[in-house]
C-alpha cells in the first residue's frame, strides 16, 4: 500500500517504513493481552473499593469491542505469563 505525502508528493510505501532507532526495544501489546491487563487492574480496584475512571472504563470498551479471546481458561494463562512477562522489564 502506497500513499503519497501532500507536503513533498513523494509516494511512500508502508510496508518499507522504518521506526527510528528510539522505538528497537519496545514490547508491542495485542489487543488481547491489553484486555487481560485491564481485568486484572479493574479486579485489583474492585478489591481496593476503587471506582474505575473514565478514560479505563472508555478504553476497556475499546478493547471488548475488538478483543477477540473467548476461552477465559486461556485468558487467565495468557494473564499469567503477560504479567510474567511485564514485570521483566
Amino acid at each position: 500500500m502506497t500513499a503519497e505525502d501532500s507536503t513533498t508528493g513523494v509516494n511512500e510505501n508502508a510496508g518499507e517504513l522504518q521506526f527510528d532507532s528510539e522505538f528497537e526495544d519496545i514490547h508491542i501489546l495485542s489487543n488481547a493481552q491489553v484486555a487481560i491487563i485491564l481485568q486484572a487492574s479493574a479486579r485489583q480496584a474492585v478489591n481496593r473499593d476503587e471506582e474505575l475512571n473514565e478514560v479505563y472504563r472508555k478504553t476497556q470498551k475499546y478493547v471488548d469491542r475488538f478483543n477477540t479471546m473467548t476461552n477465559p481458561e486461556k485468558e487467565h494463562q495468557e494473564l499469567v505469563d503477560e504479567l510474567d512477562n511485564l514485570q521483566e522489564f
